[in-house]
């Protein structure tokens, strides 16, 4: 779906918010994004009607957050999240308000929203209302709305999602925010590691990574980030990284700090992400066949492992040709996965006339690595004269006899 689709498709939306004598705006990071001609993948509306309003003018809603006046509305099958204009109490936890308050003003709504860059809303046929004039926009620059310790104080992720729109954006902090965020870093501690967790993702796919983490050291920000507190400053600044796992990759590999990664609560595929690609600089430092790398490991691990030792200096110059020979060599090795071996552990049972056991597996793994390394022919008849030179069945007992 192209983002001109989307807002052709939202336009339905606010056009019957109008229809029925409501108001109805695009709003949030699509009108940044949009204005700023980025992509745009996701659409946010806002407008005066009631929850129960809303879901009264559309056919097909999904409550997600009525108290909070927030509705998902599907239109042609695709859903945009509306939301009712809305001003909010006061946040003891520095985390979320302990009220929301409904409102007819779209001015209100947009006056409590986090930086200026973010408080713009537009018109169905693509208007802009800007109560900034666009001023922090064109100058590139990441502004509170309102005072800076005033919006961090009602939800302090926000300190650290400025850094991320630095990076993201490619844009600058005002000076006040960053203040602001120096003196009160430390109530990122009432955050929950999920939030900020989701917000490091962000910023490492952003474009100016070295930018944010040079602020996020310098406004003492880093301190009260769950893993990152344990990095020395000097070799935080020093990395260079272009995801979370990278990061955690690098640091773990220099600093030991692997006790800390439950720290930042990663799902179990980025937990796997980083363990295969501390291996794989395990295996490289300890000189495994380059066939072997390029065999155990994905493409993804493979390349993304190149990126990190290439900008971070972790091996030698000789690994590196290593790494980068493996990645060269994996699309034409003679076999991807066990599947595409000769033989499967049934063809050697009745070759050894024995049942299955522990010894199949440990069969099936040698014969593996010699055919990967070309010890052997990948046929049948050429594996099975490999297993009766090297494996003999003693009464039963299954033994190698050699080239294990």
């Amino acid at each position: 779906m192209t983002e001109h689709n989307l807002f052709k498709t939202g336009a339905k939306i606010i056009e019957r918010f109008e229809d029925n004598n409501y108001e109805g705006y695009f709003v949030g990071g699509a009108v940044r994004d949009y204005t700023l001609g980025r992509a745009v993948s996701d659409v946010d509306i806002t407008t005066n009607a009631l929850p129960d309003e809303i879901e009264t003018l559309f056919e097909k809603t999904i409550d997600v957050g009525k108290e909070h006046g927030t509705i998902i509305v599907l239109m042609d099958e695709l859903p945009f999240e509306v939301t009712t204009y809305r001003v909010e109490g006061e946040y003891t936890d520095h985390r979320r308000p302990d009220n929301v308050f409904f409102t007819q003003h779209l001015k209100e709504d947009l006056s409590r929203r986090d930086f200026t860059i973010n408080a713009m809303a537009m018109t169905a046929d693509m208007k802009l209302y800007d109560p900034y004039d666009g001023t922090d926009l064109k100058a590139r620059i990441i502004n509170t709305v309102g005072t800076a310790s005033d919006r961090f104080g009602e939800d302090a992720l926000r300190m650290l999602r400025a850094v991320r729109f630095m990076s993201q954006l490619d844009f600058e902090l005002a000076d006040g925010a960053k203040e602001a965020i120096s003196q009160h870093a430390g109530r990122l501690d009432y955050v929950a590691v999920e939030r900020i967790t989701a917000e490091l993702e962000k910023l490492y796919r952003g474009i100016n990574v070295n930018s944010a983490k040079d602020m996020i050291a310098a406004t003492g920000l880093k301190s009260h980030m769950p893993f990152f507190k344990h990095i020395d400053k000097v070799q935080y600044l020093k990395s260079r990284a272009q995801s979370l796992e990278e990061e955690a990759v690098i640091h773990i590999y220099n600093d030991s700090l692997s006790a800390h990664l439950s720290e930042l609560k990663l799902s179990n595929r980025q937990k796997m992400t980083i363990k295969q690609s501390l291996k794989l600089l395990e295996d490289l430092k300890n000189e495994i066949n380059i066939k072997l790398i390029a065999y155990r490991y994905e493409t993804d691990i493979l390349t993304s492992v190149n990126v990190i030792i290439n900008n971070n200096e972790l091996l030698s110059a000789n690994h590196k040709e290593q790494l980068q020979s493996a990645i060269d060599m994996e699309p034409h090795l003679v076999i991807h996965n066990r599947n595409e071996l000769a033989v499967n552990g049934n063809a050697l049972m009745t070759a050894l006339n024995a049942r299955g056991g522990p010894w199949l597996s440990v069969c099936l793994d040698t014969i593996e690595q010699e055919v990967l390394l070309e010890n052997i022919e990948n046929n049948e008849s050429e594996i099975i004269n490999w297993v009766n030179s090297h494996v003999t069945n003693e009464d039963g007992n299954i033994v190698f006899t050699d080239g294990r």
